[in-house]
């Protein structure tokens, strides 16, 4: 399924990626949702279900969601866009791998962690954000740890974006649209 609308040249597009599990886990969609830098849809596009076999959840065992996501629903979605993302915003590290296909930063956007951010300090590729405007409370965002050059190339743009707009808040409406098409039994055969 999709959806698309025309970005002017010099506005940054944001891809959020997302899935949800369905039927009790027997079944994953996935989603992306690109979005101006106002937070406007440009694009949505969905996967149809994937519903790994019994064959499948022993052989691939734990690493069965991340193939799913990364090579089953990222990548197509990702490869199929016509309004390609300056970068692309994740809420599941499982999505992560996904950075060593593709050419946009993968960044993943959590709320504050501080804690934990103070136990692995060593070893994080984070980044603390703010909104400039005080309406939201503060994020998270995470590069790879292969590309950490990846919070350098966007993370003062994520801040701008930050002041504005809740940087979460389109995964919401992702994560409503798949469950729309998945109720809809959209692209189901």
């Amino acid at each position: 399924m999709e959806s698309t609308q025309q970005l002017p040249a010099t506005q940054t597009a944001i891809g959020y990626l997302g899935y949800h599990a369905f039927d009790d886990g027997d079944a994953y969609r996935g989603a992306i949702l690109v979005t101006d830098e106002r937070s406007n849809p440009l694009e949505f596009r969905c996967t149809a279900p994937v519903r790994p076999t019994p064959l499948q959840r022993t052989l691939y065992g734990k690493s069965l969601l991340p193939h799913i996501l990364t090579e089953l629903i990222a990548a197509p979605l990702i490869g199929s866009l016509r309004e390609k993302p300056q970068m692309i915003l994740i809420s599941d590290d499982h999505f992560f791998d996904l950075r060593c296909k593709s050419a946009f930063p993968v960044i993943m956007v959590s709320a504050s962690k501080a804690a934990l951010r103070a136990k692995n300090s060593e070893h994080s590729k984070t980044l603390l954000i703010q909104s400039s405007s005080g309406k939201f409370s503060e994020l998270e965002i995470e590069a790879h740890a292969k590309f950490p050059a990846d919070l350098d190339s966007s993370g003062d743009r994520l801040r701008d974006l930050f002041g504005r707009w809740d940087l979460t808040e389109p995964f919401q409406r992702l994560a409503e649209g798949l469950k729309y098409v998945h109720d809809e039994h959209v692209l189901e055969s």
